[in-house]
């Protein structure tokens, strides 16, 4: 076999964890291979845990196959981006508009292009801990800082927005809400939306709300989409089929 000289890792990966793959998850291979049962919360995957997409949904995608095969708009198919539009303004979004939507191959891709669009070398981006480790990750690798906001398990997993705030510097770009959050599961009340919201503004900051979630919810959680809080707030919100359709 062939030999080659060792080739070093990029340095850009050096604060970037995802496990996904890593110590983690070959530690969890490990144990599996030794015959203990191994639940993977570490994947997003729904399907495991009994979230299965609708026979409609999974008729939809059969039946639609055929016009499939090439390159949509590269915004996205319209009549899609009309249905999520749709969707938003029956939420209360009222000025939804397809011209607003994006479509990508999932809020993964979307979240890195959002970020890589964004951020200048040092840029910051206010992040929950704990978080989806994508967003660290993405907001590392685009050339910015991610700054930990703590989501206090006293206290629901909700944020405290005066710690949020006190974390704004002249490098601050963007703050970042995952509601309803992933790995916490908690969903945020109206109230500490709302002073988000208003730390966005007072600071001008872009607001990214990750919603994968919102469609799995329990007992009486209210989840409440960070678009419809203001008409003076730049808010990207992030969803999609993967989970609010159980399409993984």
């Amino acid at each position: 076999m062939q030999e080659f000289e060792d080739f070093t890792q990029s340095p850009k990966l050096q604060d970037v964890r995802y496990d996904v793959r890593g110590p983690i998850a070959q530690e969890a291979a490990r144990l599996e291979r030794e015959g203990h049962a191994i639940t993977r919360l570490n994947i997003g995957n729904p399907a495991p845990f009994g979230f299965e997409a609708p026979d409609s949904i999974r008729m939809a995608m059969i039946s639609n196959l055929h016009d499939a095969q090439g390159y949509s708009d590269s915004q996205g198919i319209y009549s899609a981006r009309i249905a999520v539009a749709q969707y938003y303004q029956a939420r209360g979004m009222t000025d939804a508009d397809p011209s607003d939507i994006y479509l990508g191959n999932g809020v993964s891709e979307l979240i890195s292009m959002v970020l890589q669009a964004l951020l200048a070398p040092g840029d910051e981006v206010l992040i929950p801990a704990p978080d989806y480790p994508l967003w660290t990750g993405a907001t590392t690798l685009a050339g910015g800082r991610a700054v930990h906001y703590i989501c206090d398990e006293d206290n629901s997993w909700w944020p405290d927005p005066e710690e949020i705030e006190s974390k704004v510097t002249e490098r601050t770009k963007a703050l970042v809400i995952i509601n309803p959050n992933n790995p916490t599961g908690a969903v945020y009340p109206r109230e500490v939306l709302e002073a988000m919201v208003d730390i966005a503004r007072r600071h001008n900051l872009m607001l990214l709300s990750d919603e994968i979630y919102e469609n799995i919810t329990f007992d009486d959680a209210e989840m409440i989409n960070a678009c419809t809080l203001s008409d003076d707030v730049f808010t990207i919100t992030f969803s999609g089929l993967s989970k609010t359709w159980r399409v993984a």
